[in-house]
């Protein structure tokens, strides 16, 4: 029978994460290694290099769980940390939990069965709820990077600078002119959508030559993109230029637009947000936020090592990554 990572963290007491940092030579302190190496050996468990550091090149083998759906922005999200993973000697192992709210209890059983050193977790539907009690199961000191930016991190948080992304589109469209503004939020519960819409709102509110003249709440679907533009027409006098809080409802409205023969920016000047791949390839081409990905995955990882590195390390930090604004056809 396979001895595991479990087998020995039973026999010494230790968490399974700290058997596995000390078998991955991340823990030095030497009582602790010195009891788990020698259960390891007593145990048959296959042991090679005990005395690699931070900047070895031994691997990491890191769990990352996300929302798998159809869309170019799962696709995009995994592209970059893949590619941040493979530049950084990690192997990213795509979790294929079937629900899309993965179950709890599967994650915490493929974290201990396949002996995962952290876990990377950016599942848009997990509530702050699913996160507290993700917490409750992993061990204590189990490393977790979450890419999900709450109002109050459970987790170690890397993610994008939302809020001064919505900042950029404002004072994109006052440089080019465009007084009167609206703006589609994404989904009112998620922090991400009240940052962009607060950035935009903020620097739009602070402008003496610019007014907010509507608004209207998506779900960051291409559908309420649509939907958003229903709304948007049946003004007697709508804003010139109008914000997306993410490309998918971006493009929506766009298409229900050019439907009723309007064109962008002759007409209606609009920019997006996450600028995917779809962007570039639109007609009119569309301006977007850019969110680098493989920026992200590199900061994810570098603040995984940290917490392999240092049990003591709060843990709870919020890291944010810049945004840009890629400017298009479309505004």
């Amino acid at each position: 029978m396979k001895v595991t990572l479990k087998d020995i963290a039973e026999d010494t007491g230790y968490s399974i994460s700290t058997v596995s940092r000390v078998l991955n030579g991340f823990d030095t302190n030497p009582d602790t290694k010195k009891t788990i190496l020698k259960s390891a050996r007593k145990l048959n468990y296959p042991i090679q290099n005990f005395d690699k550091g931070l900047n070895s090149e031994e691997l990491l083998d890191i769990l990352l769980i996300t929302g798998i759906e159809v869309g170019e922005f799962y696709a995009s999200f995994f592209d970059g940390l893949n590619k941040a993973a493979s530049r950084q000697n990690v192997r990213l192992s795509l979790s294929s939990l079937e629900d899309r709210i993965p179950r709890i209890e599967d994650i915490a059983k493929k974290i201990e069965e396949e002996d995962f050193d952290g876990l990377i977790i950016n599942v848009p539907r997990f509530s702050k709820g699913h996160y507290q009690e993700l917490k409750e199961v992993l061990p204590e000191d189990f490393p977790v990077i979450s890419n999900e930016i709450l109002d109050n991190p459970i987790f170690e948080t890397v993610g994008f600078d939302n809020y001064g992304g919505g900042q950029l589109v404002a004072r994109h469209f006052k440089e080019r002119g465009y007084t009167s503004c609206g703006i589609i939020h994404g989904p009112s519960e998620k922090n991400v959508s009240r940052q962009r819409a607060h950035g935009f709102i903020d620097y739009v509110s602070q402008q003496d030559d610019m007014k907010l003249r509507w608004q209207f709440e998506g779900d960051f679907s291409f559908e309420s993109g649509i939907r958003a533009f229903d709304d948007f027409n049946k003004m007697d006098s709508p804003p010139r230029a109008v914000f997306s809080g993410n490309d998918n409802m971006c493009q929506g409205f766009m298409q229900q637009a050019m439907v009723e023969q309007l064109s962008f920016p002759d007409d209606i000047a609009i920019v997006g947000f996450d600028d995917l791949p779809i962007c570039s390839r639109h007609r009119p081409k569309i301006s977007s936020i850019h969110t680098n990905y493989e920026h992200l995955g590199t900061v994810s990882i570098q603040k995984m090592k940290t917490l392999l590195g240092n049990t003591n390390h709060p843990g709870r930090m919020l890291n944010l990554v810049p945004t840009t604004l890629m400017v298009r056809e479309s505004s």
